[in-house]
């Protein structure tokens, strides 16, 4: 039973990165064995975990065939909005609900301009992240600071959100879980992330059965815009200062998490534990170069490489899965055949190739 269980897991891309995240942790505690210390480990996820409380919706986004890059502009302007209420004498929890409105009000003007042009989503963040990082810009002048000066004197029980702990686990771990837990939920264990999926794999198809594409647009792009929001303030807390350039390095890392967890650009493809243990795998990377002696530039070279590497080995397992399932079904549809010879065989217009990559769901055009 578990020999036969274990080939499986290994086979589906998740297992592969559970994988890579034990040789990373063998491989960077080998270079340096402070490494794998308990505690400095778990301390080390603050630095990267927020990525992925971004890239869970993000997922789903690019799981609809679509794509936001705005959402670092979208952390900067909800860390300012924040910053400048605080500043002009507003309950700092008051001031971070004013930070997350502008979240949502960013989420709905992405969501509503694609529908409403009906031009590719590409087109339309790129254009609004120009738009919020201006706007975070500009509000930033009304706290009597420059762009990129931070705001800082925040209370201590807001920076504890994001810098304190419970126990030996850090808060924003504990965060992070739960987001984990509910965009699990959400996607594979509800209508709406059965929706998200198949409009992202069969638009056409989504729309006969149904299916509200406004409905779903807009709330993929308001739930990428909440997390970008979100983590707006929990750097802002982390960092013990609203800036308005805060998110304007973040855009390439939570995409590299999107697609290392193996969400297909095409939409329709992937899944939420993906982009959970690729945050990981990331993340652990990072840290264990830079444990090396790497320097930063150096590490980023590094990311980038394994970001194209991913990608290739991605097609490579789809591409594989997809061989396996081709032969299991002409297996058996031989033992069908031998079985009773007098059975019709497969017509010669549907291939069995074909078959079994509809009911895969693989390599189907989008």
């Amino acid at each position: 039973m578990t020999r036969s269980i274990l080939p499986r897991v290994l086979m589906r891309w998740e297992g592969a990165l559970v994988l890579v995240v034990i040789l990373e942790l063998i491989v960077f505690s080998a270079v340096n064995p402070r490494f794998l210390e308990p505690l400095r480990l778990l301390n080390s996820t603050t630095d990267f975990v927020y990525l992925g409380i971004i890239a869970l919706p993000l997922a789903m986004v690019m799981m609809t065939g679509g794509i936001d890059i705005s959402i670092g502009s979208i952390v900067s302007l909800s860390a300012i909005v924040t910053g400048v209420c605080f500043a002009n004498g507003m309950n700092i929890w008051l001031a971070a609900g004013v930070g997350m409105l502008a979240a949502v009000v960013a989420g709905l003007v992405n969501g509503i301009a694609i529908l409403v042009t009906g031009a590719n989503p590409m087109v339309i963040t790129l254009g609004s992240q120009f738009l919020f990082a201006g706007l975070a810009i500009g509000i930033s002048g009304l706290a009597n600071v420059s762009s990129f000066e931070g705001i800082s004197g925040l209370p201590d029980d807001f920076v504890n959100i994001a810098s304190g702990a419970i126990g030996p686990v850090p808060n924003l771990l504990l965060i992070f879980a739960v987001v984990a837990v509910l965009f699990v939920l959400l996607i594979h264990c509800t209508t709406f992330g059965r929706q998200v999926r198949l409009i992202g794999a069969n638009p056409k198809a989504a729309r006969y059965a149904g299916f509200s594409m406004t409905s779903v647009t807009i709330r993929v792009y308001l739930l990428t815009a909440i997390g970008s929001g979100l983590v707006g303030i929990l750097l802002t807390s982390y960092l013990s200062s609203a800036r308005a350039d805060i998110g304007a390095d973040l855009l390439m890392p939570t995409l590299t998490l999107v697609v290392i967890g193996g969400i297909s650009m095409f939409g329709g493809e992937g899944t939420a534990a993906g982009v959970i243990v690729a945050t990981f795998v990331v993340g652990l990377l990072q840290q264990g170069l830079r444990f090396a002696g790497m320097t930063e530039p150096e590490v980023a070279v590094a990311t980038g490489t394994v970001l194209v590497l991913a990608a290739a080995l991605r097609w490579w397992a789809s591409y594989g899965a997809e061989m396996v399932r081709n032969r299991r079904v002409r297996r058996q549809e031989h033992r069908r055949i031998a079985a009773d010879p007098t059975e019709p065989d497969v017509p010669p217009e549907i291939s069995i190739d074909d078959d079994a990559r509809q009911t895969a769901g693989v390599g189907t055009s989008q």
